[in-house]
């Protein structure tokens, strides 16, 4: 991984108070890969409010740490 995927993984981590392991996180390859992972583990810690909420908590998170417009964020 890379240093800004790794900066982006801690920050998600942060964001969702969630631990995501370095072999999960390589293999988390895309923004869809991302957000089910993050669903996946708030639901089992039954801290889910909405899929869509994620998906937006998660596309802020990645324009403001890689710098890149909102409209090219896609799962």
């Amino acid at each position: 991984m890379g240093l800004d995927t790794v900066e982006l993984v801690i920050r998600v981590e942060k964001e969702f108070d969630i631990e995501i392991p370095n072999a999960d996180a390589a293999r988390l390859v895309t923004v869809g890969d991302l957000h089910g992972y993050v669903v996946g583990t708030l639901r089992l810690q039954g801290r889910i409010e909405s899929r869509d909420t994620v998906y937006e908590q998660l596309r802020d998170i990645i324009c403001e740490q890689l710098g890149v417009k909102a409209e090219v964020v896609i799962p």
